[in-house]
């Protein structure tokens, strides 16, 4: 069987969809589509290429014989094309966050119940070798009961569309960048969250208003222990990489660290160890697609998970708004 693909909008990771469509091999991108008037057509003309036949509305792309819809234009149409894609009976993998708000995450939550097709979401480090091989690690009890988690996101400002501009468009830095570690941390301690305090920075580039320089955040975990997460635009233009991503867990009996620099690292009473990281079998994308084909696949990235990972990162987000802690 090969696998029919749609994509509309091309403003994130589209190319978590072109490379999982290589790697599972019996798979085309069929039909593209821009998320609304606004997007950059030739984009998606480019990605789609020869085969792909171009809709200027996506609704009409949504009338196709497809397997998937890969959601992935403007932030704020996210949870709107979403729905739309399960109600027409295909299966969604979108990108992150779902919604940019609770109402409409609650919409992409009854549309994905009602439809009972698959739902996917673009968060790509639970397949990164150093962080899925930290989740088996921990959960080999390696570093004993997860007990305090340091996690940052470090991103180069660069040059950004206009809807960045815009909180209703853009959604905030936790949304976008923050909800990763809001993810690696909760998958790699196995540990759900419990209730958080945040606070947002707004001291540089005005042409963004409404875009956060940096946030931090303080989460109580729901095993009794603590997570703290720094997200930011600050990385500097020459440094080597565009993100600076790490990951600090401590446990009773250990600690596991993840850093550009050092790798894969795990401190126990005997010293320090590199750990030579395991990729899993599948990217993300392919993963996403097994459960497509195969409805006892089970994805590292449930429905689940992506609906609940999103609704931390939107609460995260109202804690810094409203300066209060908020369960989670």
């Amino acid at each position: 069987m090969t696998l029919r693909i749609g994509m509309i909008g091309a403003s994130g990771h589209a190319n978590y969809v072109t490379e999982g469509i290589r790697e599972l091999g019996d798979a085309a991108l069929i039909a593209v589509a821009p998320g609304c008037a606004e997007e950059d057509g030739d984009r998606l003309r480019r990605i789609g290429g020869e085969t792909a036949v171009f809709y200027a509305d996506y609704r009409e792309l949504l009338e196709e014989d497809l397997d998937i819809v890969a959601v992935n234009p403007f932030f704020y149409l996210h949870a709107e094309i979403t729905v739309a894609a399960l109600r027409a009976g295909i299966a969604v993998y979108c990108e992150k966050p779902l919604a940019l708000d609770l109402v409409s995450l609650g919409q992409v939550r009854e549309a994905w119940i009602q439809s009972g097709f698959p739902l996917g979401i673009m968060l790509n480090f639970r397949y990164t070798p150093a962080f899925h091989t930290a989740r088996k690690l921990v959960a080999e009890g390696t570093i004993g009961t997860p007990t305090v988690a340091y996690g940052q996101k470090s991103y180069k400002r660069g040059k950004r569309p206009d809807f960045y501009r815009r909180r209703a468009t853009f959604g905030g830095i936790t949304p976008w960048v923050g909800i990763h570690a809001i993810d690696w941390v909760r998958y790699v301690t196995g540990i759900d969250y419990h209730a958080v305090v945040s606070h947002h920075s707004k001291l540089h580039c005005p042409d963004y208003p409404e875009m956060e320089d940096a946030a931090t955040c303080l989460y109580e975990l729901a095993n009794g222990g603590t997570a703290v997460m720094s997200f930011d635009f600050l990385r500097p233009a020459g440094a080597p990489t565009h993100g600076d991503d790490r990951l600090r867990i401590l446990g009773d009996c250990g600690a596991l660290e993840i850093r550009e620099d050092l790798g894969l690292q795990l401190i126990t009473a005997d010293g320090v160890r590199n750990i030579e990281p395991q990729a899993p079998p599948h990217g993300p994308f392919t993963d996403f697609a097994r459960s497509v084909l195969d409805p006892d696949h089970v994805c590292l990235i449930s429905p689940e998970d992506a609906l609940r990972v999103t609704e931390i990162a939107l609460r995260t987000r109202d804690a810094a708004d409203l300066g209060t802690r908020i369960a989670l």
